[in-house]
């Protein structure tokens, strides 16, 4: 194989799988897997361009309202972009911002970055969280970025053990930042010209200290279908159950009380690895791929906040059927019927498990011989990432490799 072809990835999602775990697709899973290699579609973000994980984040984000996701690659100088043409590959690599960069300071893991609609134009813009506080940088609709602007102060990094959220808490299609911390959680709210407000003391409820929350286990996500995110957490000081938290509707950016999500219970997988709608009625759900058993579980949103106890609902993607961490696994719709199916990258390549609606998965099929363990790819050197490139509303995917840039366009049955 070509050093063009050993290419590498900086993993977004994690998972494994022993390369003959599942040789053929059933009768009823996916399309028999594609022979030929992804498309090599870019020469650029990729390790021989000297793309790192640890300094360089690159994420995929819709930036010009067009409905297809673009890259966004913080690199060393600044900030690089490629658009999405819609058949699968991008336009040139550009440098668009001398801002945000390894070259100005900004560092992994000290410095969240994030590329999200923040003035609710329908285009993705920067978000940074710096030494100062936060900076943004507002989306021009053609590959670019206004100058950056410093917005707020409150959340510089000098505030200790603190993580960061974006999630749209009003229903008002801006999104928001949630800073998680001993104290609680803290939100500052949007504003249409790209700033924030001054952050709200939102709840005391998550904080690491009160009521046994573990840092860790906090999740921000809209599970009701509103538009408006959810609090979610694990609940460790008594019957480990997850406990969920709906943002109150007077606009103020509060949470009362969480109220508990599931049956008190100690068989819990403990794990929330995704949160997404695989049923295909708005509201998300949630996935645990197992940490001993060979297959995954589910819990099904039922209502206000609420979900069905863990049931099976996959045979493998588990770290008892040979999938680790280092094996990535996401959970997106890359079939277009509105319903997130399971997407493993494996020793041999890409295994995909299509979402029935009832909260389970048909059987795992071998899809791709590609991106996977056997081809090169390395969760500590490239990136692996699902999501639409073509509009066509079903998730693609998108490998920065050795070389740059691979895809594969979902076909809509399963397979790439």
């Amino acid at each position: 194989m070509s050093a063009k072809r050993i290419v590498t990835a900086l993993a977004a999602v994690a998972a494994s799988l022993l390369a003959g775990t599942a040789a053929a697709p059933a009768a009823d899973g996916p399309a028999p897997p594609t022979t030929a290699s992804a498309p090599f579609v870019l020469a650029d973000f990729g390790f021989d361009q000297g793309w790192r994980v640890d300094r360089h984040p690159r994420f995929l984000a819709d930036i010009t309202g067009d409905g297809r996701a673009d890259i966004v690659g913080f690199g060393n100088a600044g900030v690089f972009t490629a658009v999405a043409r819609g058949d699968g590959g991008f336009g040139p690599a550009q440098f668009v911002l001398a801002d945000f960069g390894f070259d100005q300071g900004w560092r992994i893991p000290q410095h969240p970055r994030f590329v999200t609609d923040v003035n609710g134009d329908g285009r993705a813009d920067i978000v940074g969280i710096g030494n100062a506080g936060v900076f943004t940088a507002m989306s021009l609709g053609n590959g670019g970025f206004a100058p950056p602007q410093f917005v707020l102060a409150a959340f510089g990094t000098g505030r200790p053990f603190s993580r960061f959220f974006v999630a749209d808490v009003n229903a008002d299609g801006r999104n928001d930042l949630y800073s998680s911390s001993p104290r609680g959680i803290d939100i500052a709210i949007a504003q249409a010209d790209g700033r924030y407000t001054g952050p709200v003391f939102a709840t005391s409820e998550f904080s690491t200290t009160f009521n046994g929350f573990p840092f860790d286990a906090i999740r921000v996500a809209d599970v009701t279908g509103d538009r408006r995110a959810e609090l979610l957490a694990f609940r460790t000081n008594g019957p480990i159950r997850i406990v969920t938290a709906t943002p109150r509707r007077d606009g103020s950016g509060t949470y009362p009380a969480s109220i508990p999500a599931q049956s008190n219970t100690t068989s819990s997988p403990q794990l929330m690895d995704a949160i997404a709608d695989i049923t295909g009625d708005s509201q998300a759900d949630l996935v645990a791929f197992g940490q001993v058993e060979p297959g995954s579980h589910s819990a099904v949103s039922r209502f206000a906040g609420t979900f069905a106890d863990f049931a099976p609902a996959s045979e493998t993607f588990g770290a008892g059927s040979g999938w680790r961490a280092d094996r990535p696994r996401t959970v997106v719709d890359i079939t277009g019927d509105k319903r997130a199916d399971i997407v493993g990258f494996g020793d041999a390549g890409v295994f995909t498990a299509v979402a029935r609606g009832d909260g389970g998965f048909a059987p795992a099929g071998f899809v791709l011989a590609d991106f996977g363990f056997n081809s090169g790819w390395r969760d500590a050197l490239h990136v692996r990432l699902a999501t639409d490139i073509t509009g066509d509303g079903r998730a693609d995917i998108v490998g920065f490799g050795n070389a740059g840039v691979f895809t594969a366009v979902a076909r809509g049955d399963g397979g790439f």
